[in-house]
C-alpha cells in the first residue's frame, strides 16, 4: 500500500530519478489526463494556442518532448501485450492513448480539414467512450445544500465538527485533515449532505434541520446511481448514511444493501482495490510478487481522482493516496460486518492491499482511528483461514475412528489462539488505561465475531455431538458478553450503529435459547432474562437520544422485551422439548414474579469477560442432558433475524 512502500521507494522510485525531466510514465498519464479533462477535449494531448489556433502544435515543443510520438506509439503498443491484459475495458482505455502522428496534423487541403473536422468530432465522441475512468462529480449549485439554502455556511461548520469529534469513531474512513468543509462541498454534495445530516440527527435541537438534509441526501443518492457520478467522496456517501438509515415498513426494507452494492461498484471502477505501486517496480526479480493488474500507479491514481498535478510523494499526495486506501479499508470492514449482521454472502473481494494491511496504520501521515480500522479489517480477513480450519476439524471427525471430545478441544483451541493473538496484538495498539480495554465499539464488533463463530460451529451439519455439546458454555457466554459490553459502554455508544443493534439482538436471542436447555434448578435462565431485558432498555435509550432520531434500535428493544415477557411466562415460543416450557403450569409465576423465586439472580451486566465464564461453570448452571445443540427449528421464532453467513 502507498503509505507503507512510499518511503521505500521515495529515494529509488523512478518517478524522481534524473535521466529524465519528465520520466515516461508521467508522459503518458499526462497524455492521458489532458484527453480526459474539458479544457483539453478536444486537443488529446497536445497544446492549444491561447488564441484558440487549433493548428499549433509547436515543432519546437515536439523536439523538447523526451517522449516523442513515435516513440510514444512504440512503447504503447509493447505495453498492450502485458499491461491491463486482465481487464478488457481498460485494455481498450490504454488503446486510447496513441494518438496520430504529429505529420498528420499539417498541410491538410481545405477538403481534407473539412473531413478532418467532421470525423474528428466523431473519433473524440469514441475516444471519450473508451478513456479510462475518471471521476464525475456530483456538484453544482442546484444539488449544493447551502445554495439550495437549507443550511447556512455557519451550520455547516459546526455539524461537521459534531461530526468529526462524536461520530467519526463508529463510521470510519474519513480523515479530518482531507475532509474539511470547503474540500467536501468542492467534491460532492453527496458527501457533504450526508456528513451534516447523520451530525444533526444526534443534535437536540436540529430535528428541522435534520429532516431538511436527510431528505434532501436521499435525494443526492438516487441522483448518484442514475447519473453514475462517480469518486471516493460518493463511495464514503454511501457508507455514512448505511449506519442510521431509519427503519422501513419491514426489518428489510432499508437501503443498507442497496448502498453496499453501489459503494463498491464505483470502488471497483475507481480502482480502490488495487496496490498503490509504481509499475516499474513491478516486474520480475522485483521480489513484489504483484501481478501488473492488481497494482495502479500512484501518479494514475491521482490523475483518475482529480488531482493530476500534485506529486505522490509530497505529503498532500500522500494523505490523498492514503485516502483511497482507507476507503477502500472501511468499505471491506463495513461489507463484512452488514453480511455477518444480516446473514449475507460477502460481496467486497479479498484483495492484495488487504493482506498486507497488518502495519498500515503505523505510518507518519495515519490518522488517530487508523488503528481501529485495521484492527477490524484484520480480524474480518483473517476469519477465512479460521473458518477452513472448524470446517475441516469438523468433516474429520466423521471417520469412525475419530473421538469427539478431542476435536472439540482442538476447535475450542483454534478459536482462543485466533482472538488471542489478535488480543496481543491490538489491545496494545488502541487499548486504553492500564488494563488496555478496546473501545466499546470495537469490543462488541470482536464479542460478535466469536459469537459468530460460537453459532456457526453448533449449528455445522458435520459437527459431532460431543463438539456441539462443549461449545453451548462458549456460545452463551458470547452472546451474554455481547450485551454486557452494550450495558457498560452505553455512554460511547450514543451514534450506535443499526449493524451494532442488530447483532446485539443476535445475541440475545442465541443466549435466550441456549439458557432454555438449562436444568430446572438453575438461576441460568432467568438470569439471562434479567440481562435481555436490561439490554433491550439500552437499546431503545440508544434509539432515541434525541426526539428526531428514530433509531432502529428502538423496534429491537421494543421486540427483545416481548421475546423475554413470552419466555417467562411460558407463552410458547420454545420447543416443546424445553423444560421451561413443556414443564410450566397455565400459571406460571410473571416475570417479575419469578424474578423473586431466585435469592441469587447472576449480575451479568455487571460481570467481566472471565467472571461470565466461571459464573457459566459454577455447579448447579448445567445444561438438561438431552442438549444436543441448536437446531435451525430453535430459532424459528426469531426469522427476523438472520444466522450469521460465517461460511462454516
Amino acid at each position: 500500500m502507498a503509505g507503507r512502500n512510499s518511503d521505500s521507494q521515495s529515494q529509488t522510485s523512478p518517478l524522481e530519478s534524473g535521466d529524465s525531466p519528465r520520466p515516461r510514465q508521467a508522459a503518458c498519464l499526462e497524455l492521458l489526463s489532458n484527453a480526459n479533462t474539458p479544457e483539453h477535449a478536444t486537443t488529446r494531448g497536445y497544446s492549444v494556442s491561447g488564441d484558440g489556433d487549433e493548428d499549433a502544435y509547436s515543432e519546437e515543443e515536439e523536439e523538447q518532448d523526451p517522449v516523442a510520438m513515435p516513440d510514444f506509439i512504440q512503447r504503447t503498443q509493447q505495453s498492450l501485450a502485458i499491461d491491463d491484459a486482465e481487464n478488457p475495458l481498460q485494455l481498450l482505455a490504454r488503446a486510447s492513448y496513441i494518438q496520430p502522428s504529429p505529420e498528420s496534423r499539417h498541410g491538410n487541403s481545405p477538403q481534407q480539414a473539412h473531413t478532418a473536422s467532421t470525423q474528428g468530432q466523431t473519433e473524440d465522441e469514441i475516444q471519450a467512450f473508451f478513456a479510462p475512468a475518471q471521476v464525475h462529480l456530483d456538484v453544482g449549485h442546484d444539488v449544493d445544500p447551502v445554495s439550495l439554502g437549507l443550511v447556512s455556511e455557519e451550520e455547516a461548520d459546526k455539524l461537521f465538527n459534531f461530526f468529526h469529534r462524536n461520530l467519526a469513531h463508529t463510521r470510519w474512513g474519513l480523515d479530518p485533515r482531507i475532509y474539511t468543509v470547503e474540500f467536501t462541498r468542492s467534491r460532492s454534495a453527496f458527501l457533504y449532505t450526508s456528513i451534516m445530516a447523520a451530525s444533526a440527527l444526534f443534535m437536540p435541537s436540529a430535528a428541522a434541520l435534520s429532516k431538511r438534509l436527510s431528505n434532501h441526501a436521499r435525494t443526492l443518492a438516487h441522483r448518484v446511481m442514475v447519473n453514475r457520478y462517480r469518486s471516493v467522496e460518493i463511495v464514503l456517501a454511501f457508507m455514512v448514511n448505511i449506519p442510521w438509515m431509519f427503519p422501513g415498513q419491514h426489518s428489510t426494507d432499508d437501503e443498507t444493501c442497496t448502498y453496499i452494492s453501489i459503494a463498491n461498484t464505483v470502488a471497483t471502477d475507481l480502482s480502490l482495490h488495487k496496490s498503490l505501486i509504481s509499475p516499474e517496480m513491478v516486474g520480475s526479480g522485483s521480489g513484489i510478487g504483484l501481478a501488473r493488474g492488481d497494482c495502479l500507479d500512484p501518479r494514475a491514481a491521482l490523475a483518475m481522482d482529480g488531482f493530476p498535478e500534485i506529486d505522490p510523494w509530497s505529503e498532500k499526495g500522500r494523505l490523498f493516496l492514503r485516502n483511497r486506501e482507507r476507503c477502500w479499508l472501511s468499505l471491506f470492514v463495513l461489507e463484512r460486518g452488514m453480511s455477518l449482521a444480516r446473514g449475507r454472502p460477502f460481496s467486497v473481494p479479498m484483495t492484495r492491499s488487504l493482506k498486507d494491511c497488518d502495519n498500515w496504520h503505523r505510518s507518519e501521515y495515519a490518522d488517530p482511528l487508523d488503528g481501529h480500522l485495521v484492527s477490524m479489517a484484520v480480524l474480518r480477513r483473517d476469519l477465512d483461514a479460521l473458518f477452513a480450519t472448524v470446517r475441516a476439524l469438523c468433516d474429520g471427525s466423521q471417520m469412525a475412528s475419530s473421538d469427539g471430545s478431542l476435536i472439540a478441544q482442538s476447535i475450542q483451541g483454534s478459536i482462543e489462539r485466533f482472538f488471542d493473538q489478535w488480543y496481543t496484538e491490538w489491545g496494545v495498539s488502541i487499548g486504553k488505561g492500564p488494563d488496555r480495554r478496546l473501545p466499546p465499539y470495537v469490543e462488541i464488533l470482536v464479542t460478535h465475531t466469536r459469537l459468530s463463530i460460537y453459532g456457526g460451529v453448533i449449528n455445522h451439519p458435520t459437527a459431532p455431538l460431543e463438539v456441539r455439546r462443549f461449545f453451548h458454555t462458549a456460545g452463551l457466554s458470547s452472546a451474554l458478553n455481547v450485551m454486557r459490553a452494550a450495558i457498560q459502554g452505553e455512554s460511547q455508544l450514543q451514534s450506535m450503529p443499526n449493524n451494532t443493534a442488530i447483532m446485539i439482538s443476535f445475541a440475545a436471542c442465541f443466549a435466550l435459547t441456549l439458557s432454555s436447555y438449562a436444568t430446572g434448578g438453575s438461576a441460568l435462565a432467568p438470569s439471562v432474562r434479567n440481562l435481555i431485558d436490561e439490554t433491550a432498555t439500552v437499546l431503545e435509550r440508544i434509539g432515541k437520544v434525541t426526539r428526531h432520531r428514530n433509531g432502529l434500535s428502538i423496534k429491537y428493544g421494543k421486540y427483545l422485551k416481548q421475546i423475554v415477557r413470552r419466555a417467562a411466562t411460558g407463552d410458547g415460543i420454545s420447543d416443546p422439548r424445553m423444560p421451561i416450557v413443556n414443564e410450566a403450569p397455565i400459571t406460571t409465576p410473571t416475570f417479575l414474579d419469578q424474578q423473586a423465586l431466585w435469592p441469587e439472580p447472576l449480575q451479568f451486566s455487571a460481570m467481566s469477560d472471565d467472571q461470565i465464564v466461571q459464573a457459566l461453570n459454577q455447579p448447579g448452571n448445567d445444561f438438561e442432558p438431552s442438549f444436543g445443540g441448536l437446531s435451525w427449528e430453535d430459532m424459528t421464532n426469531f426469522e427476523w433475524l438472520y444466522w450469521p453467513e460465517v461460511g462454516i
